[in-house]
């Protein structure tokens, strides 16, 4: 995971996730976590995927977390990431993003909109 932690325009990304989605995690604890397994990072050419495993009584899903890179890599990247959540049994792959995204659902086919993630600090 070097490329992720030596690149500035990497780590402004993530900073940036991490700023947009409450200030869950810091830095480290993005990498703390990837280096115990519990988020895998995924880089396909110039571009770096999150992902996250979740087990429910009926299912395994691999979530996308965070994508920061090229939008022709995460779009070749999309069937190789699919087969690897099945190689490891998930049988639902899941992801949240910004509007923008949207209209990529025609060029990765399968894709369900179910909505935006919004939160509430309390």
């Amino acid at each position: 995971m070097t490329y992720v932690v030596t690149d500035p325009s990497m780590r402004r990304k993530i900073e940036r996730w991490i700023r947009e989605n409450d200030f869950c995690y810091t830095f480290d604890d993005v990498i703390s976590l990837i280096e115990s397994g519990k988020f895998q990072g995924h880089v396909f050419g110039d571009t770096w995927i999150l992902t996250s495993i979740h087990e429910f009584p009926q299912r395994k899903t691999v979530h996308i977390d965070l994508v920061i890179g090229h939008l022709v890599d995460a779009i070749q990247a999309e069937p190789e990431l699919c087969d690897w959540a099945r190689s490891i049994g998930a049988n639902l792959i899941t992801g949240s993003g910004r509007p923008g995204w949207d209209p990529l659902r025609d060029r990765v086919k399968g894709w369900r909109f179910r909505g935006y993630h919004y939160s509430k600090d309390l």
